[in-house]
């Protein structure tokens, strides 16, 4: 449940994604804090376990700005997923300055570290 799973296809019928009614969620590694992002970076989900009220505010605050950036960030590579789906030149994509898959991994190892 950890929400980093980027597929191009549906593996049960080998058809594009629903791209306007996917989402792109990620969770801090404990499970306890997740944010839910649509097609276009806005939040759409927030996942909290009832542990989260044991570690404070401050911690919550943090949290929850960590991991929608990280979610925004996971929708710009589901955009460059469609964008290449749909037939799109490479300049055209580099354009957006759309982060790759293996970027956004980077970006979420630089946060909480490389998960097992």
């Amino acid at each position: 449940m950890n929400g980093t799973h980027f597929d191009e296809s549906d593996d049960t019928t080998g058809t594009a994604p629903d791209w306007v009614k996917r989402t792109y969620e990620v969770f801090n590694p404990d499970n306890t804090v997740g944010v839910a992002c649509n097609r276009d970076g806005e939040i759409v989900g927030l996942h909290l376990t009832d542990e989260v009220r044991e570690y404070g505010d401050t911690w919550l605050t943090a949290e929850l700005l960590k991991l929608a950036r990280l979610a925004h960030q996971k929708s710009r590579v589901g955009l460059r997923a469609e964008m290449e789906h749909k037939g799109a030149r490479p300049y055209t994509i580099d354009a957006f300055d759309l982060p790759t898959e293996a970027a956004y991994r980077a970006m979420e190892d630089a946060e909480f570290g490389t998960r097992s």
